[in-house]
């Protein structure tokens, strides 16, 4: 009989626990992202929109920052729940994920190089029927998929990030190199670059940036893209690029 106190307490214990245990089994929504490798304008903007909408939903949000090609990989295996920063085409290229209809902002697809000759005035159809030595970043099928459209195969070629891209362009082993110019801009700033006469050749696409999220959260990107609206007809996300740039 002297130990039904002490059972009782311990009962007790538990079911003050259990709800505890309950909210802290519950996981946040992951999301990759390859601009938060830079420290970037773009990928603090990013960042600051989407935790403000997943606030705004009630939803936990975690934001990793990974490699382009890893993003997608693990986006598409289903170890991240989705990405943040793709374009349009990416949603027929990747069927796991579905695309969040909303697109917060846009990006520019650039080329960048050292030849003073070089200026491509006409987007991707500048390249078409030239010679040019080119490289793009992994994990950007997109980009892949426009050069193919304008380049003879084996004129260019990926390279694991855009660091490596301008320095293949700083020792001549490449003509141009590609991305988007919200990367590769703050890097031309860095003093590894700012004198080695690195220069915007031309914007190749403008293109609306989109979340992207596993198809089980088709309920989750309905809402999501509810909220990017409303954020931008409530001038939020131009109040958060104002932010984004005195960070």
């Amino acid at each position: 009989m002297r130990h039904r106190p002490v059972l009782a307490l311990i009962f007790l214990l538990g079911l003050a626990a259990g709800p505890a245990r309950a909210g802290d089994e519950a996981k946040p929504i992951v999301m990759a992202t390859m601009l938060e490798q830079q420290n970037s304008f773009a990928g603090r903007w990013l960042r600051l929109i989407y935790t403000e909408a997943f606030q705004q939903l009630g939803v936990a949000l975690e934001i990793r920052s990974l490699p382009a090609a890893r993003a997608s990989a693990e986006a598409i295996a289903g170890n991240v729940d989705g990405e943040l920063a793709r374009g349009y085409d990416y949603g027929a290229m990747q069927t796991a994920l579905m695309r969040v209809p909303e697109a917060p902002l846009s990006a520019s697809g650039a080329a960048y190089t050292r030849n003073p000759d070089i200026h491509l005035s006409n987007g991707w159809e500048s390249l078409r029927g030239t010679n040019y030595r080119v490289d793009f970043r992994f994990g950007y099928p997109v980009i892949q998929q426009r050069l193919a459209a304008v380049l003879p195969p084996g004129s260019f070629s990926g390279v694991l990030n855009a660091q490596l891209g301008l320095r293949k362009l700083v020792v001549g082993h490449s003509d141009l190199y590609v991305d988007t110019a919200e990367v590769v801009d703050p890097m031309l700033a860095s003093p590894e670059f700012a004198h080695a006469g690195i220069r915007q050749a031309g914007v190749l696409e403008h293109m609306p940036i989109y979340a992207y999220l596993n198809k089980k959260h088709e309920k989750l990107a309905l809402r999501l893209s509810a909220v990017i609206r409303k954020m931008r007809e409530g001038g939020q996300i131009e109040q958060l690029r104002q932010q984004a740039l005195k960070e």
